[in-house]
């Protein structure tokens, strides 16, 4: 994990490309002869190849020379896979991930709930929990729990039983912008949690969302759905879209998308914008709007995500041991691969929003991470995107959630989102004014970290409340814009471009040439062993040391 995290992706990868290379060069390198010869014209293109030729001759004759060399090649692939990864983002480029990562969509949530029971008196005599059958469980939870599995049922039917008869309803808290391509999902998602609400008539399931400035039709998407749900005989819940006033109930406020800003023109534009002023307009909209006063959670999603956010996952928060869903936030522990691994990472994909618990054994590496995002001052765009670069922070966040560290049991953070997270409306209304979103003082810190510190209390993760995102769909921007920002906040900022080199390609080439050396060394040993086995095959008979007996003639 260690090497993975500096590396940026999976020493195993590191490892086979090394065993190849040692294994197809020949022992001692390759030889001037071997190499094509110039056909002595003197033409460019001749002393081209005699220079190339001469140079790999040059590598391939030096342990050392040849693992640089190859440190260089796969810190480049790495650069360009990252790049195409992020620019046009697809489970092609990520051949580890063929065949066993699976996506779950939230269209496939009615057909799992077929059949289930959701009544507790109901399900307490079924032969299966809730009536599902383990392939149902697997659905409804992203994979994540099990029928089989007493703890895993014992908490889902601890949770649902706290949300028929001791919540007072959860309000979904979101915020969209271009993102009509989303909504079909977001209400495949809804209508997937609906039917946990529906027994009972004193529970309540909500959508608010703020939506500004748009311009693919996505508030007239969530006006259709508000209106079209209204209009049911008996609605299953609400949307509720904030407007931002009599004069602009469409909340068109002319404001630039924070990827679109121009990191030449301005290195100080904000990575997080106007995103905390608008989560805290919508966190004050529902705390003081009467009709969410009896609420008891609020979850808090990215609407762009595009994958079921798994009922049974929110279900087993709200039903976690020692009542840590209804005392603290707990957020879901969702992934995406890493750009330029191939597939062989794939984190929890929200780098910015997490900060580990302190504690003095991550005290260097805290100390490391903050050395990095200082490379550049107070204000400058890098301070927000090294929390996602730095080889510190990906350490950190793979250690917390590795199941040999939590068991796969809620671990503690300092502030984690992933995409979804479940505060208790109790926690958050003690809090009063202090629990805001906060970017920091220079604009440029995530706005959950913010509000997390806020709330003055212990955060936890549920490694069980998870969801793979699509490699074709990652959080965070894809495309141009999102190459565009990675070009700009780097190459625009020397010292970074610099430790990004000299770190990488150190990195790389001492974990190669570790790699190189065991490998030259089977190499030999492989190849004395076959040295041996073919001259004994090469020996017609052998002699009896103490008979002197042919020992063919036996």
């Amino acid at each position: 994990m260690v090497w993975s995290s500096m590396l940026h992706t999976s020493l195993y990868t590191v490892a086979v490309a090394t065993f190849v290379t040692v294994a197809c060069i020949p022992n001692g390198g390759l030889r001037p002869r071997k190499m094509l010869p110039p056909r002595g014209n003197g033409s460019t293109t001749d002393r081209l190849n005699v220079a190339l030729s001469g140079a790999a001759v040059n590598i391939t004759q030096s342990s050392w020379k040849s693992s640089l060399a190859l440190a260089v090649v796969l810190t480049t692939f790495g650069l360009f896979h990252m790049t195409l990864q992020m620019g046009y983002p697809h489970i092609m480029w990520n051949p580890f991930m063929w065949g066993w990562y699976t996506v779950y969509l939230p269209g496939s949530i009615p057909k799992a709930l077929r059949g289930a029971c959701l009544d507790m008196q109901k399900h307490s005599t079924a032969n299966q929990p809730l009536c599902l059958s383990e392939d149902q469980w697997q659905e409804l939870s992203s994979g994540q729990l099990s029928s089989y599995n007493p703890d895993d049922v014992y908490s889902v039917q601890r949770g649902l039983d706290y949300l028929q008869n001791q919540s007072g309803g959860v309000v979904i808290n979101a915020l969209a912008r271009n993102v009509a391509d989303a909504i079909p999902l977001l209400k495949q998602n809804m209508e997937g949690l609906a039917p946990f609400f529906q027994d009972s008539s004193r529970n309540k399931l909500s959508l608010v969302v703020f939506e500004n400035d748009s311009n693919d039709g996505t508030r007239a998407l969530f006006k259709s759905w508000a209106s079209e749900e209204s209009r049911k005989e008996s609605p299953r819940y609400v949307v509720d879209i904030m407007g931002c006033g009599d004069a602009n109930p469409d909340c068109i406020l002319g404001i630039q998308d924070r990827y679109d800003k121009d990191l030449f023109k301005d290195p100080n534009a904000s990575g997080v914008g106007k995103l905390g002023e608008f989560r805290n307009v919508l966190l004050e909209y529902i705390l003081s709007k009467d009709e969410y006063k009896s609420f008891s959670h609020m979850v808090v999603l990215d609407v762009d995500l595009g994958v079921s956010i798994s009922p049974l996952g929110l279900i087993h928060t709200l039903g976690l041991e020692n009542g840590l869903g209804q005392d603290y936030a707990v957020a879901s522990s969702s992934s995406q691969v890493w750009p330029g691994t191939m597939g062989s990472i794939i984190p929890p994909y929200d780098l910015s929003a997490f900060r580990p618990k302190e504690s003095s054994g991550n005290e260097k590496l805290r100390g490391m991470h903050q050395w990095f995002c200082h490379l550049m001052p107070a204000g400058d765009r890098w301070r927000n995107l090294c929390e996602a670069a730095s080889p510190m922070q990906l350490f950190m966040i793979q250690s917390a959630n590795d199941p040999s560290n939590n068991h796969n049991e809620p671990y503690e953070v300092g502030s984690a989102f992933n995409g979804v997270t479940i505060y208790p409306m109790r926690v958050v209304r003690e809090r009063g004014e202090q629990a805001r979103y906060d970017s920091g003082d220079d604009n440029q810190q995530c706005e959950h970290v913010g509000f997390h510190l806020s709330l003055d209390r212990r955060m936890y993760v549920n490694p069980k409340w998870s969801m793979n995102l699509r490699p074709n769909k990652p959080g965070g921007p894809t495309g141009i814009r999102a190459v565009k920002t990675l070009f700009e906040a780097v190459i625009g900022r020397p010292n970074v471009v610099v430790v990004f080199l000299i770190g990488n390609n150190t990195f790389f080439f001492v974990a190669v040439f570790a790699l190189w050396m065991i490998g030259l060394s089977l190499k030999r040993l492989m190849m004395v062993l076959y040295d041996q086995e073919k001259e004994s095959r090469r020996r017609p008979w052998s002699a009896d040391s103490t008979s002197g007996i042919n020992t063919r003639e036996m």
